[in-house]
This record gives C-alpha cells, sequence and structure tokens, in this order.
C-alpha cells in the first residue's frame, strides 16, 4: 500500500467521524424533542360546542349551541382582547377578515371564566379552534391588543406573552412603518361608544 494513499484513507475517515457523530447527535435530538411533544399533556378546555354564525369584528362573533339548535344566536365578545374597529383602517378589517377566515361557520369551542356576560348582554369566552386559542392568535399576528376583562383572566398571561412577541417582531398593529395610532379603547372612548 503507498503511503499517500494510506495517509488520504486515514485523513478522510478522520475527518468523517466527527460529521457522524454529528448527525447521530442531531437525529437523537430531534427524536427526542418529537417524544417531549407527544408526552406532554394536552391542555384541558372545558367548554361547549357552538357554530360560528357571522363575525361582527376582529372581537365580536355572533354564535348558536350546537346542543340547541332552536336557541337564539348569541353575540360573544372574545376575552382578554381588544380588537380595532373598522373606522381604524386598515387594522380593523384585517381583524374582521382574519376572524372571519378563521372560524366563521366553523365549530368551536366556548370557554367561559368567571363572568359570562358582559354589561351588553354579550356572552364573554374563549375561543378555541382545534387546539388553537383564537383570542390568542390574533394577538400574536398584531390584529388585536391583549386587553384584560377582570375577573376573566384565566389566559391573561399567554395573551400577554404572545402581545410581547409581535410587537418585537413589528407584526400588524405594531408594524413601526404604519402602526395602530390609538388603541381600541381609546379610539371608542373619543368616539363616545
Amino acid at each position: 500500500m503507498n503511503s499517500k494513499t494510506g495517509s488520504k484513507q486515514s485523513l478522510v475517515k478522520s475527518s468523517s467521524r466527527p460529521l457522524a457523530l454529528m448527525a447521530m447527535l442531531i437525529a437523537f435530538l430531534i427524536i427526542a424533542n418529537i417524544a417531549i411533544a407527544f408526552l406532554q399533556p394536552k391542555e384541558k378546555i372545558n367548554g361547549e360546542l357552538w357554530i360560528i354564525n357571522r363575525v361582527v369584528s376582529g372581537q365580536t362573533v355572533e354564535a348558536s349551541d350546537v346542543s340547541n339548535p332552536n336557541k337564539t344566536v348569541q353575540r360573544v365578545r372574545l376575552l382578554g382582547i381588544s380588537a380595532p374597529l373598522k373606522e381604524q383602517s386598515p387594522w380593523g378589517d384585517r381583524s374582521r377578515q382574519r376572524l372571519s377566515d378563521l372560524i366563521k361557520e366553523q365549530k368551536v369551542i366556548l370557554e367561559f371564566d368567571v363572568k359570562q356576560k358582559d354589561n351588553s348582554d354579550r356572552l364573554l369566552a374563549y375561543i378555541w379552534k382545534d387546539n388553537l386559542l383564537v383570542n390568542q392568535y390574533l394577538v400574536s399576528e398584531g390584529l388585536a391588543i391583549a386587553d384584560s376583562y377582570a375577573p376573566n383572566v384565566k389566559y391573561d398571561a399567554r395573551i400577554s406573552r404572545a402581545q410581547s412577541k409581535a410587537r418585537l417582531q413589528e407584526l400588524g398593529i405594531w408594524d413601526t412603518q404604519n402602526p395602530l395610532r390609538l388603541s381600541p379603547r381609546d379610539f371608542r372612548r373619543q368616539l363616545g361608544k
């Protein structure tokens, strides 16, 4: 055997060993993460099955209880968020449209908290579509603002974290080039609503 050939082969073998070990380590980490994800307990959602008939705004929908089809359509206000009004263009329309795309004419779970109705006789609820907390999703996309509605605070921390991420990523209403100038709450006060 030639000494040049032998040294080349040992060089190839020694440089491929770390690559093989790295690939095995990456594969192990991927498999471990998948296993951990499957072993995580699913969040228990205590709620009722409803169908969304209409999306009124980025924070209000009209829905019917699936178990009682004769029951009238109820207005439902999403808890923990405040979405821009349609007059807050383009944000109000974007928020309403995204909510409509996500849940209109879909079966969802309404999860109630401490107080079930507001002063306008709307139901107050968190809306779940599959395993997605819709209230949090709208905030995470920069389409609504985290807005606590005490005593209904079950998911406030979760929704606030979503808002922090959206702000850092400058998504939607947090876009520095075209931000929402006035919070929905302040805008409503100006309109006298």
